[in-house]
């Protein structure tokens, strides 16, 4: 529990724009709070399950007897990390 008394007792706050200017590597703990949520937009963050990046929804399609093609109805999801 070192940690979390070790943020409760920082008081050294600094505004969410200063995050880029972390040089090494170290967690950070955001503190906000939600003042409206857009319905017609997507809010939540998928994330990988290996490396945290995010997930992008890919469309797969498949070819039809009659040499169409068509949309699969499944979601599938890809890491956008090339690395992963």
């Amino acid at each position: 529990c070192f940690v979390e008394d070790e943020f409760l007792n920082n008081d050294v706050f600094s505004p969410i724009a200063y995050l880029g200017s972390i040089i090494e590597p170290k967690k950070v703990v955001i503190v906000g709070t939600i003042v409206a949520i857009v319905s017609d937009k997507m809010w939540y963050y998928d994330g990988c399950n290996h490396c945290k990046s995010k997930l992008e929804q890919k469309f797969e399609t498949y070819d039809k007897e009659d040499g169409t093609s068509d949309v699969k109805n499944e979601k599938v999801y890809q890491c956008s990390n090339k690395d992963c």
